[in-house]
């Protein structure tokens, strides 16, 4: 995807035309956090469940990156959220097996590289415009959790 990228602004250009809302901050790409645009990050063994189960139970892509270092979290883009909210319980439990949405406003910073030398894409994204949702992702994450207690 990057592999003609000499420049910060060559990658932003790529991500612009896939949709994505990108900017140029010290010399790296991100998004910022908003209703309509997110991450929710979570340790890779449950991120590896929660990616087989969108994908062929769900035939959903969820674009997935993570750092180069054994046992680092994976961050899953996501769209909107759709649907009720997760409840106290649910969100505890999440909050205990260390998942984690990015709040609106913070940045999400993206892969520059098609190497794994630092942040690398595990399924790189086509299009904003086909991200999983928020509670999507979410519920998924909760449904794996709790199918591994049993």
């Amino acid at each position: 995807m990057f592999e003609n990228c000499h420049t910060p602004f060559e990658v932003a250009h790529i991500y612009r035309g896939m949709g994505f809302p990108v900017s140029c901050t010290f010399g790296r790409v991100a998004v910022t956090a908003s209703r309509s645009l997110g991450a929710v990050v979570m340790p890779p063994d449950l991120g590896t469940l929660v990616r087989h189960e969108l994908e062929h139970d769900r035939s959903l892509i969820a674009p997935v990156f993570t750092y180069q270092r054994p046992r680092r979290d994976w961050v899953f883009l996501v769209g909107p959220g759709t649907g009720g909210a997760l409840g106290a319980t649910a969100r505890a439990a999440l909050h205990r097996a260390g998942v984690r949405v990015l709040t609106a406003g913070q940045r999400v910073w993206l892969p520059m590289t098609d190497q794994p030398l630092t942040w690398y894409w595990i399924w790189p994204p086509t299009t904003a415009q086909a991200l999983p949702a928020r509670s999507t992702v979410l519920a998924t994450a909760r449904r794996q959790l709790l199918t591994s207690r049993r």
